[in-house]
């Protein structure tokens, strides 16, 4: 199984939502994959990326590529990542 089979995504319109988090508590590292299904939105889009933890080189990468992130811890292991396209 890829990594990417083991991310829940949802498209809705401008909205992107990827849940890493059954993935992340299993071992992987799916930031590439991340990386690449935002990369890929189209101007616009909204993502919502759902983790574990607070993941610092996924949010430093984010930012590498020109974007803010915005960081909300929802519950113990649980946060959410918005990051928006333009």
């Amino acid at each position: 199984m890829s990594q990417m089979e083991l991310l829940n995504i949802k498209r809705e319109d401008s909205l992107l939502v990827i849940d890493a988090r059954e993935a992340i508590q299993k071992g992987h590292h799916p930031r590439y994959e991340i990386l690449n299904l935002v990369e890929e939105a189209p101007t616009g889009t909204l993502c919502e990326i759902h983790v574990p933890h607070r993941t610092g080189p996924l949010i430093g990468a984010l930012e590498g590529l020109g974007l803010n992130v915005a960081v909300a811890e929802i519950e113990p292991f649980h946060y959410r990542l918005r990051v928006m396209k333009f």
